[in-house]
């Protein structure tokens, strides 16, 4: 995993103290380290100059001693090498060699006794012979940088040979790294105070920015009743009213759709059972056209007791069909609760196809039931009936010159799946990524709502399902109907 997919992943808080943190120990590391040059370049200049100092006040002494010398005044070497001598042992100086030589190179005094004689050629020297003032040279002497001073021995034209010394610059060293202690100290401090004021800010800005992302991620669901705790009047505090108003705007305005959404399944229940009138007023002729002709009858040969006990039989078995069938039609239209029971999948289709019998006999459709006995599935008995029966009106309307209607239903691994397939006039391509849209309908003015195929793909998604549609014109369709294993019996 990359940093930048790493970093996307991590909360708020994490990202504003990692970046906070790193932003403070970049601020502490460039302010260290330009305080760092700063206070080297400082005390190299101070070297320098008082390198120079020193050198430009040493000549003097050393070019009387030369020109005392030359003039036979003194012994030769004698007072100038007690003078190199005596400067050299100073402490305070941190000389690392001090020597004076000829026009040459070649050494006539120096701090080790060894050196006499020597003839220096290396850069360092010559440049400084070449010198007509003082110079300052850089090196490198026993791991520490030193500076090498050269300085002319001269009066006016008259040059007597060239003054040369290193300076060990350790001190300065030591100086930069007791420097380098105090900024990491100080970095330190502040990474300690920029923690706590971290929290500080956190708790007093991101905190609340979190739990009002907690509250909306919660808030993706059904479950609205929460809010946001609002404290304080600044941009936070307004936006948390913010959320709390379109919480409550949300939550009304579920409720209002859970008043439409039943009005309208209502609306289509009731469209339904218009749909049934003309089966139910022949499942009620047919026993009431019998009841009238028991009447008569009776009514022509009251006296016999045999023949009166029969045709009253007759006419309560009449009576008791025409309740059932009225009993079955106010069931469908009516509204219950949501109460899922185990249902046998065949004998519900039997069911439904009940109510339809009539009208699809008149139509010339034949229907088939295909569905094994064995299969059950935990379902609202109101619920699958309605899904059912808006599918067969559905096919009933497609089949206008008659034909086939047949259900099937088996298990698929985990699934249980219904399959109602007829043989109409089908649907158009273009029509039918819409079928399950409200209001959308193909039918003349007065033969549907729009809302049939729209219920039944409310009912299978309550019931976590999955409903798909095969069709061609001309071919018929067929609708897939798939339930997940929880339901399966």
């Amino acid at each position: 995993m990359s940093i930048a997919a790493f970093f996307s992943r991590m909360g708020m808080k994490s990202k504003f103290f990692i970046v906070t943190t790193c932003a403070i120990i970049a601020a502490m590391s460039i302010a260290g380290y330009l305080m760092v040059e700063r206070e080297k370049d400082l005390l190299y200049a101070e070297a320098e100059k008082q390198g120079r100092l020193l050198g430009e006040t040493l000549a003097i002494p050393i070019t009387n001693d030369l020109i005392y010398e030359r003039l036979g005044l003194v012994e030769e070497g004698g007072l100038l090498d007690d003078y190199i001598q005596e400067m050299f042992k100073r402490k305070d100086l941190s000389l690392l060699y001090i020597a004076v030589l000829d026009d040459d190179g070649k050494v006539i005094s120096h701090n080790d006794i060894r050196e006499y004689g020597k003839v220096y050629s290396d850069p360092l020297t010559r440049k400084a012979l070449a010198a007509d003032r003082t110079i300052v040279q850089h090196f490198s002497a026993g791991g520490h940088d030193a500076l090498d001073i050269g300085v002319p021995l001269s009066i006016g034209k008259k040059r007597w040979g060239t003054l040369k010394f290193g300076i060990s610059l350790e001190g300065a060293e030591h100086e930069i790294l007791a420097t380098i202690r105090k900024i990491v100290l100080m970095t330190a401090v502040f990474l300690l105070a920029g923690f706590a004021i971290i929290m500080l800010l956190s708790q007093r800005f991101i905190s609340p920015i979190l739990h009002l992302s907690n509250t909306m991620e919660k808030a993706r669901g059904d479950y609205l009743d929460l809010e946001v705790a609002v404290r304080g009047h600044d941009e936070l505090a307004v936006l948390g009213e913010s959320f709390n108003s379109m919480i409550s705007r949300i939550r009304q305005a579920n409720e209002e759709l859970r008043k439409t959404h039943e009005k309208m399944v209502q609306s289509e229940k009731l469209a339904s059972v218009g749909v049934l009138a003309a089966g139910v007023a022949h499942e009620i002729n047919n026993p009431l056209g019998g009841i009238f002709n028991c009447i008569q009858m009776l009514r022509q040969n009251s006296g016999d007791a045999g023949f009166r006990q029969k045709y009253l039989g007759l006419v309560d078995e009449g009576l008791n069909r025409i309740e059932n069938t009225v009993s079955k039609l106010l069931w469908m239209s009516r509204k219950e609760e949501h109460k899922p029971v185990d249902v046998n999948i065949r004998g519900a289709v039997d069911s439904v196809y009940s109510f339809l019998e009539y009208k699809m006999k008149k139509g010339g459709i034949t229907f088939k039931n295909g569905v094994p006995g064995n299969l059950r599935f935990t379902f609202d008995v109101h619920d699958f009936q309605q899904m059912l029966l808006n599918l067969f009106i559905n096919a009933i309307q497609a089949m206008k010159e008659g034909g086939v209607l047949e259900i099937t239903g088996w298990r698929e691994d985990s699934m249980m799946a219904i399959e109602v397939v007829d043989d109409g006039c089908g649907i158009e391509a273009e029509h039918i990524g819409k079928l399950f849209d409200p209001f959308f309908t193909t039918k003349p003015a007065g033969e549907g709502t729009g809302l049939g195929l729209w219920l039944t793909y409310e009912i299978v998604r309550n019931y976590n399902g999955d409903i798909a549609v095969e069709s061609e014109p001309g071919k018929g369709s067929r609708f897939i109907l798939k339930f997940p294993a929880e339901g399966v019996s």
